[in-house]
C-alpha cells in the first residue's frame, strides 16, 4: 500500500483517518507531504474532505501509469483525494486548485467535501474568532436571531478550482414577511476580510448576492420572570438579542404565538422594549431588548419606562388565589402558599360569586391598592355585611385578632357584592357514630343532620343561614318540628358538640327550638298477625285496601314468636301490630307520632268487644318498639307487658276485635283474656276496673253471635286464672286450649 498523507489542520478529520489507517502520516503542506513519503506514489488526503467508508486506498496502478497524478472524485468534483508520484513537480496554482496538469481521472468517488464550518457571528469579535479557527477555507456566518436552512448549507460547495467564488464573500436571502433582505446568512471567504462596520451593520459592501432563501425569522427566547433576579438571568442567558418575559401570574392567550420579529435593519424596534396588554393593563408580557436593559424598579412595579406599547392582548391576569380561611393557621398557610401577590380570603361558610372573583384585578401599577387589604359586600337577605370575602395583600399581613373576628382594621371597602349565604352541609345520621362522622367531615360550621326515618317537607329548602356577626345562632344547635315534635332534622353547630347521652335520649341540652315544620315522621310499618282466625283473610284484604303498606305474618305458632317475626319483617324503628281478628274502624289512620324519647314505649289503642260492647285495650291495635319486640321475654304470659314496662294506653278506638267467628275462636279469646285479668299479671291493673271487666265478660252478651261460648270461655278462664296462676303460660298454647274447649263444651 502506498503511503497516506493527511494535509491540513483539521484535527477531527486527522484522528478519524489515523484510527482507520495506522500508516497514515500528517503534513501541513503538500511540499511537506512529499518529504515524508517512502513509496513511489503517495495518497494526498486534504483536511476539508470526508473519506468514504468504502474507500480503502487499495487502487492498483500499472507500472507505466506511475508518472501520473490519479485524481478521484470528491462528490461530483475532482478536488479531493489524489494518488501522486513521489517526485511530482506541481505549481502552487495546481496545488491550490487541486487540478494537476499531468493527471489521469479515476471515476471512483473516494470522498465528499466537508460542509463549510458554521459560526454564530453577531459581533466583530466573533467574526475574528471564526477567521482564526475555521478548519475550512470558507465558513458560514449566521446569527442567533435567525432560523437558517442548515441542510442547504451542508450541501453548498465551491470546488477548489472555482477560485473566484472561493475568494468572494456571499450573501443569501433572509425572508421576513416576504421582504427579501440580505442580512441573515453569509458565506465568508478567508481570502476577503470584512471590516468591523460591515459585521456590526450586517451589510457587506462587496459580496455576491444569491436569490436562494436561506433564513427567516426566529422566535425569541422565552423566560418566566417574577423578580429582578429572574430578569437578570434572562438577560444573561438569552441567546437571542430580544427575549420574552412572562410573569407567572398571567395566563397567555391561546392566539398569541410569540412570533413577533424584527429584522436587523429595524434598529429602532430591536433596541426598544415592547409591552403588551394584560387584559386591559400593560403589566404582563414584555418583549425585552438586550440593548435597553430594564431597571430593578421597573421590574418591581411592572412599569417599563419608555416602551413601545402594543394594543394586542397577549395575556389575561391569573385570577387571585382563593383560600378557605377559618382561623389564623389557615391564613398563615395562605400567606406562604399563595402563588399570587394578593389572594382571596373566603370561607366554607359563604358562597362566593366566581365570576366576580375570577375577573377582579388590581394592576401592578396600582401599588397603593396592591399593598392594602380589601373588604367586599357579603349580601344576605338584601342586607349588606363586610364579613364575607376579603382580598388580602401579602405586603400587609393581618393580625390573629383580625382574622378571628373577620374584621381587617385598615381595609378598603368596596360596594361590589362578592359573596352570599352558603347552604350548610347535609348528612343522614341515625347513630351517634354517624353524627360524629358528620361533625368531622362537615366543611361548614353548621351542618344538617337528617334522620332516615323522616320525610322532608317539599317547602323546606335548607336555606337557613347565619352571618358571622350572629355568634349566638352560629354556636347553638337548632331543632325543627318533625310533625308534632322537635325531634327530626337538626342544624348542628361545630361549636356545640352533642354528647352521646344527649343523642341517645334525643334531648339536646344546648339547643334552640324553631317552630318550623321541616319534616314529618315516616309512617311506621304495619304488620297483620294471623294464625287460625276464620276471618283473617277478609280482614287483611280490607286493611290493604286502605293501607297498602301493610304486611302479614301468618301461621307462626306461639304468640310471642309471631310478634318476633313481625318485628323482623318491619323496617321502621316502631311497628304497628294488627291482630288477625281486628276490623279497623274508619276513623283510625295509623298516623300516631311517637316522640323520639318514647321510641322504646308500648302503645295500645282501645277496641270494641262485639259480644259485650266493652271498650278497652283488649284486642286493640298496638304500636311496639321493633328492637324490644325482637328481644322480648317469651316466658311472660302477657305478650304486651313482656316487651316493655313503659306502657301507654291511648283513649281512642282503633278497631272492632271480631273474635266471635266460631265456637272455639270465641271461647279461646274469652278464656285467655279473663285468665290474665283474674290472675292480676298485667302491670298497673286497677282492681276495681279489672273486677268490673270480669263481671261483664262472664255475664253480658249471651244473645250475641257465639255469645254463650264467650261467657263459657270467660268463666273458665277466670277460674283458671284464680286457681292456677303458676301455669298461666298455658293460655298461649292453642293446642292445650283446644283440649280444654273440647272437654268442657
Amino acid at each position: 500500500m502506498y503511503d497516506i498523507v493527511f494535509i491540513g489542520n483539521n484535527d477531527k478529520q486527522w484522528n478519524k483517518l489515523k484510527a482507520k489507517f495506522k500508516i497514515a502520516k500528517r503534513a501541513s503542506t503538500f511540499a511537506e507531504a512529499k518529504g515524508k513519503v517512502f513509496t513511489k506514489m503517495f495518497w494526498a488526503v486534504w483536511s476539508d474532505i470526508e473519506v468514504r467508508e468504502d474507500f480503502d486506498f487499495d487502487y492498483p496502478i500499472d507500472f507505466w501509469d506511475q508518472e501520473y497524478v490519479h485524481s478521484f472524485l470528491n462528490g461530483d468534483t475532482r478536488d479531493g483525494i489524489s494518488l501522486c508520484p513521489r517526485n511530482i513537480e506541481a505549481s502552487q496554482e495546481e496545488i491550490k486548485s487541486r487540478v494537476f496538469a499531468n493527471k489521469k481521472e479515476v471515476d471512483i468517488v473516494a470522498s465528499d467535501p466537508l460542509p463549510f464550518d458554521i459560526y454564530e457571528i453577531d459581533t466583530w469579535e466573533e467574526y475574528q474568532y471564526a477567521m482564526q479557527n475555521s478548519s475550512t477555507e470558507m465558513f458560514w456566518g449566521v446569527s442567533r436571531n435567525i432560523e437558517y436552512n442548515q441542510a442547504y448549507m451542508d450541501n453548498f460547495y465551491f470546488s477548489h478550482y472555482n477560485n473566484y467564488d472561493r475568494k468572494e464573500n456571499h450573501a443569501f436571502v433572509h425572508d421576513v414577511d416576504e421582504r427579501k433582505l440580505y442580512n441573515g446568512v453569509f458565506l465568508y471567504s478567508k481570502h476577503k476580510i470584512i471590516s468591523q462596520e460591515e459585521i456590526e451593520n450586517r451589510h457587506l459592501i462587496e459580496c455576491k448576492q444569491w436569490d436562494d432563501v436561506l433564513s427567516g425569522p426566529k422566535k425569541y427566547d422565552i423566560f418566566s420572570v417574577d423578580c429582578y433576579k429572574d430578569y437578570e438571568y434572562a438577560l444573561n442567558n438569552s441567546k437571542t438579542e430580544m427575549f420574552w418575559i412572562i410573569p407567572s401570574d398571567v395566563i397567555v392567550c391561546d392566539n398569541f404565538k410569540f412570533d413577533l420579529y424584527f429584522s436587523y435593519d429595524n434598529k429602532y424596534d430591536r433596541k426598544t422594549n415592547h409591552v403588551f396588554l394584560n387584559k386591559s393593563h400593560y403589566d404582563g408580557i414584555v418583549l425585552c431588548s438586550k440593548h435597553m436593559p430594564i431597571s430593578k424598579r421597573e421590574i418591581s412595579h411592572r412599569f417599563i419606562v419608555n416602551p413601545k406599547t402594543w394594543d394586542i392582548v397577549a395575556s389575561n391576569p391569573k385570577p387571585f388565589d382563593v383560600f378557605d380561611i377559618e382561623n389564623y393557621d389557615d391564613y398563615e398557610n395562605a400567606l406562604q402558599q399563595s402563588s399570587t401577590e394578593m389572594f382571596w380570603m373566603s370561607s366554607a361558610n359563604i358562597s362566593i360569586i366566581d365570576d366576580v372573583v375570577d375577573n377582579f384585578y388590581i394592576s401592578h401599577h396600582d401599588k397603593i391598592d396592591r399593598n392594602q387589604n380589601h373588604a367586599f359586600v357579603h349580601e344576605v337577605n338584601n342586607e349588606k355585611f363586610y364579613n364575607g370575602a376579603f382580598l388580602c395583600s401579602k405586603n400587609t399581613p393581618l393580625s390573629k385578632k383580625e382574622i378571628e373576628y373577620r374584621f381587617p382594621v385598615n381595609r378598603k371597602e368596596w360596594e361590589t357584592v362578592v359573596s352570599g349565604p352558603v347552604k350548610y352541609a347535609r348528612y343522614y345520621a341515625d347513630t351517634y357514630e354517624e353524627y360524629l362522622d358528620a361533625f368531622e367531615k362537615a366543611d361548614t360550621e353548621l351542618f344538617y343532620i337528617i334522620p332516615t326515618d323522616v320525610d322532608l317537607c317539599d317547602s323546606f329548602d335548607f336555606d337557613i343561614y347565619f352571618t358571622y356577626n350572629n355568634e349566638y345562632d352560629r354556636k347553638i344547635n337548632h331543632v325543627f318540628l318533625n310533625g308534632e315534635y322537635h325531634d327530626g332534622v337538626i342544624l348542628a353547630s361545630k361549636h356545640s358538640k352533642i354528647s352521646k347521652r344527649e343523642w341517645d335520649y334525643r334531648f339536646i341540652a344546648h339547643k334552640k327550638e324553631t317552630d318550623l315544620l321541616v319534616s314529618t315522621p315516616k309512617p311506621y310499618d304495619i304488620v297483620f298477625i294471623s294464625y287460625q282466625e276464620p276471618n283473617a283473610d277478609e280482614n287483611f284484604k280490607t286493611l290493604l285496601e286502605r293501607f297498602p303498606r301493610a304486611q302479614r305474618v301468618h301461621g307462626v305458632k306461639g304468640i310471642h314468636q309471631a310478634h318476633i317475626e313481625a318485628a323482623k319483617l318491619a323496617q321502621t324503628e316502631n311497628i304497628w301490630i294488627v291482630d288477625g281478628d281486628a276490623i279497623i274502624v274508619d276513623e283510625f289512620n295509623f298516623d300516631y307520632q311517637i316522640p323520639k324519647w318514647k321510641r322504646d314505649h308500648v302503645f295500645v289503642w282501645r277496641s270494641k268487644n262485639p259480644i259485650n260492647d266493652m271498650v278497652y285495650g283488649y284486642g286493640g291495635v298496638k304500636l311496639f318498639p321493633k328492637k324490644e319486640t325482637m328481644n322480648m321475654d317469651v316466658t311472660k304470659p302477657d305478650m304486651t307487658t313482656s316487651i316493655s314496662t313503659k306502657f301507654n294506653a291511648i283513649e281512642k278506638i282503633s278497631n272492632i276485635t271480631a273474635f266471635n267467628t266460631g265456637p272455639f275462636e270465641t271461647w279461646k279469646s274469652a278464656f285467655r283474656e279473663c285468665a290474665k285479668l283474674s290472675s292480676k299479671i298485667i302491670d298497673r291493673q286497677k282492681t276495681g276496673e279489672t273486677d268490673e271487666r270480669l263481671k261483664t265478660w262472664t255475664t253480658v252478651g249471651h244473645d250475641r253471635p257465639f255469645g254463650k261460648y264467650a261467657l263459657a270461655g270467660a268463666t273458665a278462664g277466670m277460674e283458671f286464672g284464680l286457681s292456677r296462676r303458676t301455669d298461666l303460660g298455658l293460655i298461649n298454647d292453642f293446642d292445650w286450649l283446644k283440649e280444654q274447649f273440647d272437654a268442657n263444651t
